[in-house]
């Protein structure tokens, strides 16, 4: 199953035409964090985050991937990965399509795995050089494996937003919040996001904080609490 999503995002990346090779099309962000979590998971431990970006005049590809491990006295206390791929073409100055596919697993939240794709449309509401914020809507399909009671999937609606604030030449503000809901039964519904500051050492390094709110609305077994937060205090690194 991993090895399909792996693939999955290796074909978003290549199936477009190539654009000026002039232009710096490519940038990675790294983010190796201490993390402390409340919820479902509470516990203190090192995570990891990988971001790519390709971003042409028409084509645009977003990849993520993040990763918390933990364990006390032989046994684990946490276990979540994740990882995004997103193609965007632009069709005007702001307005896009896209294609998105995901994979999510985390062992304490009442699933062994989340798989979904799906397409959707996006708006560059902001694009400046002090502010950036980026709407989009998605109906994305999911493949959920629920622990002890099968599967569970179904078509859903997406709505996300991301913010940029470009504070100062070396501070930077971003907020990132999503909400899906499942379209046969809008009372199982998530809501997510993510804020963090950076401050910019030098080219490359950065030192950052943040906080992330994951919420569902019903989890799938009883016992599994509603909210998880993790709080991050990160080394970046940009190039």
């Amino acid at each position: 199953m991993r090895k399909a999503v792996l693939m999955t995002l290796v074909s978003v990346c290549l199936a477009y035409p190539s654009e000026s090779s002039e232009e710096k099309l490519w940038s990675i962000h790294i983010e190796f964090s201490y993390v402390s979590t409340s919820g479902n998971v509470r516990t203190q431990t090192l995570s990891e985050k990988l971001e790519i970006k390709r971003e042409g005049r028409v084509h645009r590809v977003f990849l993520k991937n993040s990763a918390l491990y933990a364990t006390q006295e032989g046994s684990e206390t946490a276990n979540r990965i994740d990882a995004s791929a997103r193609y965007e073409r632009l069709f005007t100055k702001r307005f896009f399509g896209f294609l998105t596919t995901g994979y999510e697993r985390d062992k304490f939240s009442g699933y062994e795995y989340k798989l979904n794709g799906g397409p959707g449309i996006g708006y560059d509401l902001l694009k400046t050089k002090r502010h950036e914020l980026k709407l989009l809507m998605a109906t994305p399909y999911y493949y959920n494996k629920v622990e002890n009671d099968g599967v569970d999937n179904y078509a859903s609606a997406r709505a996300e937003v991301y913010y940029q604030w470009n504070i100062r030449e070396n501070l930077k503000f971003k907020e990132s919040a999503n909400y899906l809901v499942k379209l046969s039964d809008t009372k199982t519904y998530f809501l997510n996001s993510e804020t963090s500051l950076e401050v910019k050492v030098n080219s490359y390094i950065s030192l950052g904080v943040g906080y992330k709110v994951a919420y569902q609305n019903k989890p799938p077994e009883p016992g599994i609490k509603r909210t998880d937060t993790t709080f991050s205090t990160s080394l970046i690194i940009d190039f």
